[in-house]
């Protein structure tokens, strides 16, 4: 496990930005393919939504590990800490956010502006949960308020909670985000709302913990999960093919299997096969541009629709699949020039967060 737990390893993962590719593109199929058998028997959009926030929950808990570790902290740089964190998530997250919900809300109606204070405040999971109801464009901001509502109170807790409490802390909330689910007894909300979601963010800072601060321990985490990573995925496929278990805590085990995938990536043995997959180009190019196409391809659909029925073309593409590249083609392309045009010239700022 040394080159696992290598500084320069942890620095930048390869096979992360594939990993991000996979769950994106099983979110798009799962909005864009409601007559796929692969949609109707499968919940994937849920399962790539969940692999994101434990990629999050990973990637999140371990920068800041790395900072706590690093230096005898007083409250100050505690501070600090998490200030140039909000400033790296803000000039990521935020830009590109705004200004699609501005666009969206030039370019649309009544419905979209009335709701519109939600999507700002990044509340759009309770909104939804309160109304019992999905808004067409924007029903995927649900996820992105999680993750930001996340983003508000881990790293606080993280870096003031005492060392000595950390492991206790994370599995504390690992178990409140699973047993909430449960206890809520109420499908949609054992979905958006965030106590729920903990779990999943929760077992990716879990690894990252022993990654960072019990190397010794590591190794024998990475068998558990390794072992545990081809029966979860029967488990799943039985659940929802053959048995129907109640109350199958569908988020938990995602969780352990997106940790298996994150430990391939660590380990980066070149002949390992999802190693291989999770490296391939084009999901690399796709996992660079996953916050794009996960924003945008919702609200894309609504374009297509216009723009299809403008040019009197809504019934001449009757092949979905077809239909899905050339829009996942042209979605792609718009991701790109957001990448290049807004977002990778707003990250230079993450400079001033040092």
């Amino acid at each position: 496990m040394k080159k696992v737990i290598s500084e320069n390893n942890l620095k930048y993962i390869k096979g992360i930005n594939g990993l991000r590719a996979i769950a994106v593109i099983l979110v798009v199929i799962y909005h864009w393919l409601q007559q796929c058998s692969l949609v109707k028997i499968f919940p994937i959009g849920r399962i790539g939504v969940d692999i994101f926030f434990v990629i999050s929950g990973f990637l999140i808990s371990k920068i800041l590990f790395q900072e706590k570790n690093n230096d005898d902290l007083n409250f100050n740089r505690k501070v600090k800490i998490i200030k140039n964190f909000m400033i790296r998530r803000t000039v990521r997250i935020f830009p590109i956010y705004y200004i699609l919900l501005l666009f969206l809300y030039i370019t649309n109606g009544v419905e979209f502006r009335n709701n519109i204070i939600y999507y700002v405040t990044y509340t759009t999971n309770i909104f939804f949960y309160h109304t019992r109801a999905w808004y067409a464009m924007a029903a995927h901001f649900w996820s992105l308020a999680v993750e930001e509502q996340f983003y508000l109170f881990w790293p606080f807790l993280l870096i003031f909670i005492n060392k000595r409490y950390t492991l206790k802390f994370i599995i504390f909330a690992i178990v409140v985000g699973t047993l909430y689910s449960f206890a809520i007894n109420d499908e949609m909300g054992s979905n958006i709302l965030t106590l729920s979601c903990i779990n999943a963010f929760g077992i990716g800072a879990l690894y990252s913990y022993f990654i960072i601060y019990k190397p010794i321990y590591a190794e024998n985490v990475s068998k558990i999960i390794r072992v545990l990573f081809f029966p979860m995925i029967l488990l799943i496929i039985l659940n929802y093919t053959i048995l129907k278990i109640d109350y199958f805590p569908l988020r938990l085990i995602v969780s352990v299997i997106t940790v298996n995938f994150i430990r391939i990536c660590l380990e980066g043995k070149s002949k390992n096969i999802f190693y291989k997959i999770m490296n391939w180009k084009i999901l690399n190019f796709i996992g660079i541009l996953s916050y794009g196409i996960y924003l945008f391809h919702n609200p894309f659909t609504n374009y297509w629709r216009r723009l299809l029925l403008k040019m009197g073309m809504q019934n001449k593409i009757d092949n979905i699949y077809l239909e899905f590249m050339i829009k996942f083609s042209i979605l792609i392309l718009i991701s790109y020039l957001s990448w290049i045009i807004i977002e990778k010239p707003f990250l230079k700022l993450k400079r001033y967060a040092k």
